[in-house]
């Protein structure tokens, strides 16, 4: 896939107007574009038809499903049958939960396990009852839901980019989805502790990247998504030397 089809843009707002005007500033340069819980919950599917009428892109949302297993089932197979491209359930769900959800989502719609949030920290983990030696190393804790993820037939995993190499290594089959994205270039970021630049993320094996900030609060936003894709390009010829 190009670099494009490999960026994604959360459409972190909360009316369908603020969000057809970034698909449409944005749409030739990024190739996903994300709703999550905020928009999702102001105006529903609809956003979900707006995407598809003024863009050729993949339509990716992202609520972490997390509750019982026949829930979670009706959900995810409500969700495919809205032409979404990639779905989130929380990994903490369980084995079952997650492979209910699997198997009920059709028309190409892939899930992905979310395993540790980039905002949470060791003292995050422990707070909520992460054993203390999972709370000490983040990477074994999100290696502990990948492998959950993988036997329960997920397509891939959303993670930081400090975790992506171990699990590529370890679950090499699995797809990543890295948020978390800061270029060298951009803001510090305010609730997110475990980021990476887009050439690290890439190089350490991250096979789509979620970024946000950096594209919308530049002065230009198409021109700072072209400035990713060159980054992400530079990366993905790295990697593959």
């Amino acid at each position: 896939m190009e670099a494009k089809q490999r960026l994604i843009f959360p459409l972190d707002v909360s009316s369908l107007k603020e969000a057809r005007r970034w698909v449409r500033k944005l749409k030739d340069v990024v190739g996903v574009f994300k709703v999550g819980l905020e928009l999702f919950v102001a105006e529903g599917p609809p956003v979900l038809d707006m995407i598809r009428e003024e863009a050729e892109a993949d339509i990716f949302l992202d609520l972490k499903l997390h509750d019982i297993p026949a829930t979670m089932q009706k959900a995810a197979r409500k969700a495919s049958l809205q032409g979404v491209d990639i779905l989130t359930v929380h990994m903490l769900a369980g084995r079952q939960a997650v492979r209910k959800t699997v198997e009920a989502v059709e028309g190409g719609c892939k899930v992905f396990g979310v395993t540790i949030l980039t905002s949470h920290t060791r003292a995050d983990l422990m707070e909520i009852g992460y054993s203390p030696e999972l709370s000490r190393d983040l990477t074994e804790a999100v290696l502990r839901l990948a492998g959950l993820a993988y036997r329960a037939g997920c397509h891939g995993v959303v993670c930081s980019g400090k975790e992506v190499k171990a699990v590529k290594e370890a679950f090499r089959h699995l797809r990543t989805i890295v948020p978390g994205i800061r270029p060298e270039w951009a803001a510090d970021p305010q609730d997110q502790v475990r980021v990476t630049t887009p050439y690290e993320a890439i190089l350490a094996g991250a096979d789509y990247l979620v970024i946000g900030r950096p594209i919308r609060e530049a002065s230009d936003p198409v021109a700072a998504a072209g400035k990713i894709l060159e980054e992400m390009e530079e990366a993905f010829s790295a990697r593959e030397k």
